[in-house]
């Protein structure tokens, strides 16, 4: 097994723990704990597989990882009959950027403030990516669902 695929493997499981833990920590109702969970390990491997296996950007890999978990959220949302913020909230955790905005702190407080800037706007567009990809679907399946019901 190569050591990519180790690493995706051993993130990957950090994720579900993560994603399940902060899902008590939220106290979210038991039936949404578990796809909630999964969904978050699903928008993480993807992330991981665009990144390290595709070659792709990281900011264009965490939109289209939100973008998938989002849709999955609001289609869970739907058949759980439960707000979709319940599992969106959940299945993003693994998404946050925490690692880089600690290396963005680490340069700042070693005086290194080209690190910092490099560190702080990457990010800073991380965030702006998940942001985007999660206002953006939940827009588009709010504006479906009023179509749907005036047809």
């Amino acid at each position: 097994m190569s050591d990519v695929l180790r690493q995706i493997i051993l993130h990957s499981v950090g994720s579900f723990g993560g994603t399940l833990g902060y899902a008590f920590l939220l106290n979210a109702p038991v039936s949404t704990v578990l796809p909630a969970s999964l969904t978050g390990l699903l928008g993480y491997v993807l992330y991981e597989v665009m990144v390290n296996l595709l070659g792709q950007g990281a900011v264009f890999s965490y939109f289209a990882a939100t973008v998938v978990i989002a849709v999955l959220c609001e289609i869970e949302a739907r058949l759980m009959r439960m707000p979709s913020t319940i599992f969106l909230l959940t299945a993003l955790v693994p998404l946050v950027p925490g690692y880089t905005f600690y290396c963005a702190m680490l340069a700042l407080v070693e005086n290194n403030g080209d690190a910092a800037g490099a560190f702080g706007l990457e990010a800073v567009q991380i965030v702006a990516a998940i942001a985007v990809g999660a206002a953006v679907t939940s827009v588009l399946f709010r504006a479906m669902m009023v179509l749907r019901k005036k047809a």
